[in-house]
């Protein structure tokens, strides 16, 4: 089998399995079943597991950064990928002269090996009569095969769905986190922020601390009710201080104080994106937690962490004229707004737009036509069974900029992403202007893959 062909198998699997009911995916016996079969690759590790509606990738990114400046090796599963499958599972250390940080995606040969020992394991647990592996329980126990054979100091794995009944709330944490709680996937998490953040909440493991930052006070008293019961120590992030010292487009400079630790004028290079001070506090709370540092990690390492923190998509400036944020629901998207109206107070904004048919697009255009200076929006189509007509959500744009009133606005709109990005693109170059595509990481992705 090629490379290509396991992939291929792979994203022709069920996002959920054969229940209706996608919340409960295949069911934990079925991926316990065949981890027992393969050994479970995913015992005695040295784990972190973070949750969240939004900022859990970006959190990711950051406690791996700062465990690498602090020299150990990290294993990170996240997802989705933007353009390889690779991305989701990944290595990364520190470079011999200790500048950087060296970050490695899964090899095509170690995906393909790893894959057919899965493979093997699944089709023995079809033949005994349980159930396929869903699309990310596969991809999960790859991510847990690798990690085994690679051997790394932590793996800090992020969930794809929820939390309780994630695929990877198998896993045996030594901390885990939790990010920004927002509604998202509300046909599966509950319809309200307390019944999301007890989902998300399910992957608190008894004595473990939590670490949390959710933005939503009813969602810190749901974890801190569930972290009790589970006797599990659990500190509110929210709590702690940290200032924004100066914002420019391509820096934040901030300042992170404890009972314990202080942090003075931390650079953080995500200019635009506001919303990282946030995720860069609770990875930085999350590695003091895990490695016991009472008086705080070195303020070298932290800002070793933060000089090398990449994570596509995310108020990313492609280039001068394009910026790229994968915002995907209304919590995410009020903080692009925040983002961009406080980098860019004094700009006309043109805007290129595609969303999944399972989010809920309605209040997230709203909220895009209501707070933001639009002149020019360019809207199209993902490449995907959730793609929905660029023509349907182009009406909901010009239904809503018209309810604002004022000089009506310049509305594209083509089912092609090439042709919808060129077209934004060369309007944005010509004015010397940019152009902030938003609504999907699939979006982003498919931009990406045009460079």
């Amino acid at each position: 089998m090629l490379f290509e062909e396991a992939v291929n198998y792979i994203m022709d699997i069920p996002k959920f399995g054969i229940q209706t009911d996608g919340r409960h995916k295949t069911g934990k016996d079925n991926l316990l079943y065949v981890m027992n079969k393969l050994g479970h690759p995913e015992k005695n590790k040295r784990i972190i597991h973070i949750a969240g509606t939004n900022g859990k990738g970006s959190t990711v990114q950051f406690v791996k950064n700062i465990l690498c400046s602090c020299g150990y090796s990290v294993g990170c599963f996240t997802s989705p990928h933007l353009v390889k499958i690779n991305e989701r599972i990944t290595t990364s250390k520190l470079s011999e002269d200790r500048t950087k940080i060296d970050n490695y995606d899964i090899s095509d040969d170690d995906f393909l090996e790893c894959f057919l020992i899965v493979k093997q394991a699944v089709d023995e647990s079809v033949d005994e009569g349980m159930l396929h592996l869903s699309f990310f329980e596969f991809i999960f126990a790859i991510s847990a095969v690798y990690f085994d054979k690679c051997i790394v100091d932590y793996i800090v794995y992020e969930t794809g769905l929820g939390g309780r009944l994630d695929a990877t709330n198998i896993v045996e944490p030594l901390v885990t986190g939790i990010t920004s709680i927002g509604l998202d996937h509300t046909k599966y998490l509950g319809e309200t922020i307390e019944d999301i953040a007890a989902e998300k909440a399910g992957i608190i493991k008894f004595n473990v601390p939590v670490i949390y930052n959710t933005g939503e006070a009813s969602a810190d008293k749901i974890i801190n009710e569930i972290a009790i019961s589970r006797c599990a120590k659990a500190i509110n992030v929210a709590n702690s201080e940290y200032l924004i010292n100066e914002f420019t487009d391509k820096t934040i400079d901030f300042s992170y104080y404890t009972s314990y630790y202080r942090y003075e004028n931390i650079k953080l290079k995500v200019g635009g994106a506001k919303y990282q001070v946030d995720n860069a506090a609770t990875a930085i709370e999350i590695c003091n937690t895990l490695l016991g540092c009472l008086g705080g990690i070195e303020e070298d390492k932290i800002q070793l962490a933060m000089d090398n923190f990449y994570w596509p998509g995310r108020m990313e400036m492609l280039n001068k004229n394009v910026i790229l944020d994968g915002a995907h629901n209304t919590d995410a998207i009020d903080r692009f707004i925040e983002s961009v109206n406080y980098e860019y107070p004094n700009k006309k904004i043109r805007l290129l737009f595609a969303v999944s048919g399972d989010k809920d697009y309605v209040p997230m255009i709203e909220m895009l036509c209501d707070r933001l200076d639009l002149i020019e929006v360019y809207v199209t189509s993902l490449n995907s069974e959730r793609g929905i007509s660029a023509e349907y959500i182009a009406a909901l744009f010009k239904h809503y900029t018209n309810k604002k009133g004022g000089i009506p606005i310049k509305i594209f709109s083509d089912d092609n992403i090439n042709n919808t990005y060129n077209a934004g693109y060369k309007s944005a170059v010509s004015a010397d202007d940019i152009l902030f595509c938003v609504g999907s990481l699939y979006l982003i992705g498919s931009i990406k893959e045009m460079q």
